[in-house]
């Protein structure tokens, strides 16, 4: 059902289009916008019939394996690729995680144990260089970083990332499934930990309650906060790849708390003709983004059977079919 509060969105044909043209002038690639006004007063909360779903339709198994087997990237002595900073090799946790998932899919998909030594190699490292807070387990960022370019949005090292979070989590169930190693499920128990502390738990956090009563998994632990739409959703995926084995009640309830979120928000990500901001304190927008939010709202409508995500994705992609083709090159 649809609450009264919200009816969706979807503008006539006709409108969209005399909107497009009229703005098509305004319409950049990317850029930053003045960021909405929620005009939000309470969240409200729903219950999702959460869905098992097959193998092949889980997120997290498009990662290529050119990417992984690229000889010319710089790797430790364990074959780990290192990411290049300011002149620096350093880790960086989701890019690690990204080869981690190419990995474990190349095992399953082609069964060559050398995928899976080079897999078990990347998560010992994750683990090695993670932290430990009231026993939950963190993957630090060790460089310094401005959140969309912005001043106010320095995270100075060591920071911690509620996407990273969420794609180790997926990360180590995974990897547990793959070897059934005890070891990793018992990690995952303490990567999860971490949606349980939220801020007023103290530093570091990447979980928050917003004013309104919403959940949230914060990509970029600035405060205020970004409220980063995609890397919330992502982190959602290892969640729910973590409640799928453990059919842990807490798991659910950040499941249920983060999908309503994103229910209760997305009409504000939206700019009608337009790609969907970034995130929704500084008001950044991309189409490559705008993409992504379509693709990743058409996946939570997979993982919850609403279809109110799946019509959602359609309104992102009118915004996108709409706008003159020579714009969106």
């Amino acid at each position: 059902m649809v609450p009264k509060e919200w009816s969706y969105p979807i503008l006539p044909a006709v409108g969209i289009m005399i909107m497009a043209a009229a703005c098509s002038q305004e319409i950049k690639m990317k850029g930053f916008a003045e960021p909405p006004k929620v005009a939000l007063e309470k969240c409200i909360e729903y219950s999702f019939e959460i869905d098992s779903l097959p193998d092949g339709q889980l997120p997290n198994r498009g990662y290529s394996l050119a990417s992984i087997n690229d000889t010319s990237a710089v790797t430790d002595d364990d074959g780990v690729k290192l990411f290049s900073w300011k002149g620096d090799y350093i880790y960086h946790p989701i890019r690690m995680c990204h080869d981690a998932y190419a990995l474990a899919a190349a095992y399953q998909d082609i069964g060559d144990t050398v995928y899976l030594e080079r897999l078990k190699r990347y998560v010992h490292r994750m683990m090695a260089e993670s932290d430990e807070f009231d026993g939950a387990a963190y993957f630090p960022y060790r460089f310094d970083y401005h959140v969309n370019q912005q001043q106010e949005g320095l995270l100075p090292a060591p920071w911690y990332s509620g996407m990273a979070q969420g794609e180790a989590l997926g990360v180590m169930v995974r990897t547990f499934l793959i070897t059934r190693d005890s070891s990793y499920l018992e990690y995952a128990h303490q990567v999860f930990k971490s949606f349980l502390r939220p801020r007023d738990a103290g530093t570091p956090w990447t979980v928050f309650i917003d004013s309104r009563g919403c959940y949230w998994i914060e990509e970029y632990p600035v405060w205020p906060p970004s409220k980063t739409l995609n890397g919330f959703i992502y982190a959602l995926y290892g969640v729910y790849d973590y409640y799928q084995l453990t059919k842990n009640e807490r798991a659910r309830d950040v499941l249920n708390a983060g999908f309503s979120t994103v229910r209760n928000y997305i009409p504000f990500y939206r700019r009608v003709g337009k790609p969907s901001f970034y995130g929704l304190r500084f008001g950044h927008f991309a189409w490559d983004y705008h993409l992504r939010h379509i693709k990743q709202l058409r996946q939570l409508e997979k993982m919850t059977g609403d279809p109110f995500f799946g019509i959602w994705a359609d309104t992102l992609e009118a915004d996108f079919n709409k706008t003159p083709s020579d714009l969106k090159k």
